[in-house]
């Protein structure tokens, strides 16, 4: 079976969400926190490989409420057939710090079966998006899907994906 360029960014994501990490410290969201992303991780410049929807918010005084969504394919196989991939679940934690946002969501589906069967319900997912500047462009990375457990807190991570889309985030 040949392995991907997406197979690959997800392996790439997963190493340098770790590199990038300082650990997930136990952060929260202030009061009043929320975000909207809807946009395309980039593997570069215009080569779209996951679609990236997410939406939380946090009142002052309540958890975390929102949901993540993403979508897109992995080619493999001799003649290069495309498989759909799609991941989704409910945000558990939010932080925002200027113009970069962490989320962190539970896998609650996944598709294909054979990925749901590896990963619903007891894995999760960090994502941090970086709003560009100065016209740099905007920049995303994710850590995971991992073991719940091993999360402690969304502090930002290493974002080494462009990210073409929207992200709004308010404190």
């Amino acid at each position: 079976m040949r392995v991907t360029f997406w197979v690959r960014a997800v392996v790439l994501g997963v190493c340098v969400g770790v590199l990038g990490s300082t650990a997930a410290s136990a952060e929260t969201a202030s009061p009043g926190t929320t975000i909207r992303v809807d946009g395309h991780l980039q593997l570069a410049p215009g080569l779209d490989i996951f679609r990236v929807q997410a939406t939380a918010a946090q009142p002052a005084g309540a958890a975390v409420t929102g949901n993540f969504t993403g979508t897109g394919e992995v080619r493999s196989g001799p003649v290069d057939i495309p498989i759909p991939l799609s991941l989704a679940g409910p945000v558990t934690c939010l932080n925002v710090q200027g113009s970069t946002a962490s989320f962190l969501y539970t896998v609650d589906s996944a598709q294909p079966k054979f990925l749901g069967d590896l990963v619903e319900h007891r894995t999760s997912v960090l994502f941090t998006i970086t709003n560009g500047a100065g016209g740099a462009p905007s920049r995303i990375g994710f850590f995971g899907p991992l073991p719940t457990a091993f999360f402690h807190g969304c502090g930002p991570i290493g974002t080494p994906f462009v990210f073409d889309g929207t992200a709004h985030f308010t404190r």
